[in-house]
């Protein structure tokens, strides 16, 4: 899905067109997301009598993503989001304006084995095997 949490997005169509709001969350399994100040609706939750006490809350909930667009942060208008490479590293950019989407600092550094430690046996200067499951077992 090219929309991500905090993405500024314009609600295309439905009851709530027009409206721009921040996205709070993103559900690829069902291809959703939740959109602040966005197809609200009031729940009404029952209180237990001693301790908690019955409200009414507002709620958003979740709407199809194919109902959004990003919004282009140079133009400020909806855009389609595309994909660059740039190195190694793959970057969203808007169709409109072709200026990138995310910036760089926040986005996720290309994975190396640089930093990382690997555990070698001392005696043989090779990496330890791992034990089958047969092995763990007794």
């Amino acid at each position: 899905m090219k929309i991500k949490k905090d993405d500024k997005v314009k609600v295309l169509y439905g009851k709530d067109a027009g409206k721009v709001g921040k996205v709070l969350r993103v559900i690829r399994s069902k291809k959703v997301v939740i959109v602040e100040g966005v197809n609200l609706f009031k729940k009404h939750s029952k209180g237990n009598g001693s301790d908690r006490a019955p409200e009414i809350l507002t709620i958003s909930k979740p709407l199809p993503a194919s109902k959004v667009q990003v919004i282009d942060p140079e133009s400020q208008k909806p855009t389609r989001v595309g994909w660059k490479l740039e190195g190694k590293t793959k970057i969203r950019v808007g169709k409109r304006t072709g200026k990138a989407l995310d910036s760089l600092s926040s986005k996720a550094k290309p994975k190396s084995n640089l930093g990382k430690k690997e555990k070698v046996d001392a005696k043989t200067n090779k990496k330890p095997r791992q034990k089958s499951k047969k092995q763990n077992s007794k």
